[in-house]
């Protein structure tokens, strides 16, 4: 049944629960504003402030660190003990070739992990510009790695191990994650791409299948455990 509903003047584009919490939430709105939502027993609370020049379409949760894309922009957060979001860093656009010149620089996907001596890394996905790894201890870059196509969606196991991405050109691909932002190629699902438009994927019951939606209406799952 319905519970709650929250209405705004700006549309709701991402959204992610904060960790180990069934009562707090933040939002990625579409005229650049991040917004929290705490659910008390009679209301809804809400902050928010404005965090992009860009819509924000993707956010990432670790611990106490927020991670926000927009466009081309991918801030970090970190959480005060009243609750309000203080900006940590605004992480530099990823490295350009002789492809991607004159190419928009979209963020589509946004994955906290952890590596081998890195016990935080934040893993970012571009549409055209690859996938960069950052040390969310340094935020310094740890590696940039392009991937032919145009990348629409991204999801990363819970283990770290491995990435699946919605290719608009050439449909979806799973990839292991040798290292942080380092991958290969084991797969791809038979998906129609005609459309060229972009299409989610996401890992499910625990990172033994994927899940993805088509351009036809219907959903596609693949099992990816054998």
């Amino acid at each position: 049944k319905l519970l709650y509903v929250f209405s705004g003047k700006s549309a709701v584009l991402s959204l992610v629960w904060l960790e180990r919490s069934t009562d707090q939430l933040v939002c990625g709105m579409e005229d650049g504003t991040i917004a929290t939502l705490i659910i008390c027993t009679d209301n809804i609370q809400l902050n928010g402030f404005w965090a992009h020049q860009y819509p924000v379409e993707r956010l990432a949760v670790s611990g106490h660190y927020l991670a926000s894309g927009a466009h081309r922009e991918v801030k970090i957060w970190s959480k005060s003990p009243d609750g309000s979001w203080a900006q940590t860093v605004e992480l530099p656009t990823p490295p350009q070739s002789s492809y991607t010149t004159g190419r928009n620089i979209v963020v589509t996907g946004l994955h906290w992990t952890s590596a081998n001596k890195r016990p935080s890394v934040l893993i970012v996905t571009y549409m055209s510009h690859g996938i960069v790894a950052y040390n969310a201890r340094t935020w310094k870059r740890i590696r940039a790695t392009s991937v032919p196509g145009s990348i629409a969606d991204t999801d990363l196991s819970a283990d770290g191990r491995f990435l699946v991405i919605s290719n608009m050109l050439t449909g979806f691909e799973l990839f292991l994650m040798k290292a942080p932002a380092e991958v290969e190629p084991l797969f791809s699902f038979t998906q129609d791409v005609s459309a060229r438009r972009p299409m989610p994927v996401r890992f499910l019951h625990g990172d033994r299948a994927i899940i993805g939606g088509t351009s036809n209406g219907q959903v596609n799952i693949w099992d990816v455990s054998s």
